[in-house]
């Protein structure tokens, strides 16, 4: 059910996207940041999965030496001290090291009584075994790709990030968790449709085929209005500068581009079809048909563009 949050001026509408890294949801998390009076948390617990002092206590806990092994080419030190880009500045952004999973909840049920809208982009692996710590008062909603995709994609963007093209899965995996990320999403699901929610999934192929029409069925479903300029914005990553998340991300995103793509858009670009079986690395292929049903349960129930 859809929490409306009282302000001076009407009703505050709170709005949770879930999605699995490389479904084009920082794209969209871009688009809809272009609506009048709305503030943007990027990714908030995925930080404190990544990166904040509860990391260690975590199943899936990786240590400095993985990171090392891979990523020793970049000089992460140096570079975020002094950033990449000293023209850019990151007004709301926050030290990782200060992420627990409570910070996270105390920041997505602040008040921001100035704003019309809240709305937060998050990756599912996140949350995962935290379902206790999901925020009061927000309608959750969830972008689904095909994994065919998104791990084609995930594998590319990591084999780029740590210059190994026979980077082990494994590795990869406990670097930017993904090859259980459509199984994730889809538990986060049936958590929240157990206890009466009323949840809203488009799929990215929609999106970037008839993005006004997703659109506009998706502002009206979580009760945010449709504007213009969510289906055309302008290229650059301004866009960024008060979104409120990790400065550990944002000034990452300059040295490995993870948000590069969505950043340089300016709007939707039309599907290309997914890769065809003896192009994808075969090792990946378990993990594509271990995610494919997930995947197509959670289709059945998108938002259709007909």
């Amino acid at each position: 059910m859809t929490t409306k949050v009282d302000i001076v001026d009407g009703v505050q509408r709170r709005v949770l996207l879930w999605s699995n890294p490389r479904s084009l949801s920082t794209i969209f998390e871009k688009c809809i940041s272009g609506l009048r009076g709305t503030q943007i948390i990027n990714e908030p617990y995925s930080a404190a999965h990544d990166l904040g002092p509860d990391r260690a206590t975590l199943p899936d806990y990786v240590n400095e030496e993985i990171s090392k092994k891979y990523y020793s080419h970049y000089e992460y030190e140096e570079l975020t001290r002094r950033g990449v880009n000293e023209d850019v500045e990151f007004i709301n952004a926050f030290d990782h090291n200060i992420c627990t999973y409570e910070f996270v909840k105390n920041t997505l049920e602040r008040p921001y009584a100035d704003k019309s809208v809240v709305f937060c982009k998050d990756l599912c692996y996140g949350i995962h075994g935290k379902f206790h710590m999901l925020p009061v008062g927000y309608q959750h909603t969830f972008l689904i790709r095909d994994p065919r995709k998104t791990l084609v994609s995930w594998l590319k963007l990591m084999q780029d990030m740590t210059q190994c093209s026979q980077l082990e899965l494994a590795d990869a995996d406990a670097l930017f968790p993904a090859l259980e990320g459509a199984m994730q999403q889809f538990e986060l699901f049936k958590f929240l449709q157990s206890r009466g929610d009323d949840i809203v999934v488009v799929d990215a192929d929609d999106v970037q085929t008839d993005p006004d029409t997703i659109l506009r069925k998706y502002c009206h479903a979580v009760g945010i209005p449709f504007q213009n300029s969510m289906l055309r914005w302008n290229s650059g990553d301004e866009a960024m500068q008060d979104w409120i998340s990790a400065l550990s991300y944002l000034v990452g995103n300059q040295i490995g581009g993870y948000y590069s793509a969505a950043m340089k858009s300016s709007s939707f670009l039309p599907p290309k079809a997914p890769l065809n079986r003896h192009e994808m690395s075969r090792d990946l292929l378990p993990y594509v048909d271990s995610s494919v049903p997930f995947y197509k349960e959670l289709h059945k129930l998108r938002l259709q563009i007909a």
